[in-house]
């Protein structure tokens, strides 16, 4: 059930490659690094970024930088994990950006950061497709189907010796999501769209 999903996740997978390498499976996905690292990009603490454009990170006009907002900023190496995960995945939101969107974005002129902005957060019609896509991607690069799928089948494995149709238990679910969300640095709303997305354990 990759519904339509197929292109984003092949950017994804060759994306990791590239970027990861011999640690891209390694867990939590190392996104801040490979950030400044690995495709170096200027990292731009920006004051109230969030409070002004409701997001905690976007990337330059040019794409040659991220701004992070000032107050986020401060979770970019340590912080409360719930902060650092929820930044984790907006960076890796706005690499989806930098690897599926950089020549839409090109033919567009901006006058202002906050056309800008406004440009990849819009809520209709193309541009709504444009944050799904980017959403995906992070998803995708952040939980890698190999270890969901190993957490899975080891939760599934104990689940089953206890519990019939454990698949049907939304508790139970949101529990599993709950339980390997750290692992994954990700929040359980992640891994809940994961299951779903990679058709390991669905929603009901």
């Amino acid at each position: 059930m990759n519904g339509g999903w197929s292109n984003v996740w092949t950017e994804a997978e060759r994306f990791r490659q590239q970027y990861l390498g011999d640690r891209s499976t390694a867990l939590p996905v190392d996104i801040f690094t490979v950030v400044e690292l690995k495709l170096r990009l200027d990292v731009i603490p920006f004051d109230d970024l969030a409070a002004k454009y409701r997001v905690e990170a976007a990337l330059t006009q040019d794409f040659s930088g991220l701004y992070v907002d000032a107050e986020s900023y401060v979770f970019w190496e340590k912080g409360p994990v719930w902060k650092q995960n929820r930044l984790r995945f907006t960076v890796a939101h706005e690499l989806g950006h930098f690897v599926l969107h950089r020549e839409q974005a090109n033919k567009v002129k901006f006058a202002s950061f906050a056309q800008f902005a406004a440009y990849f957060k819009a809520n209709d019609g193309p541009r709504y497709a444009i944050e799904q896509e980017a959403n995906e991607f992070a998803g995708r690069l952040l939980v890698p189907v190999e270890r969901l799928r190993e957490c899975f089948d080891q939760f599934a494995a104990k689940a089953a010796a206890f519990m019939p149709n454990w698949q049907l238990s939304e508790d139970l679910r949101s529990k599993f999501a709950d339980s390997i969300g750290p692992k994954f640095g990700v929040n359980a709303q992640v891994i809940l769209a994961r299951l779903d997305r990679e058709d390991l354990w669905p929603s009901r």
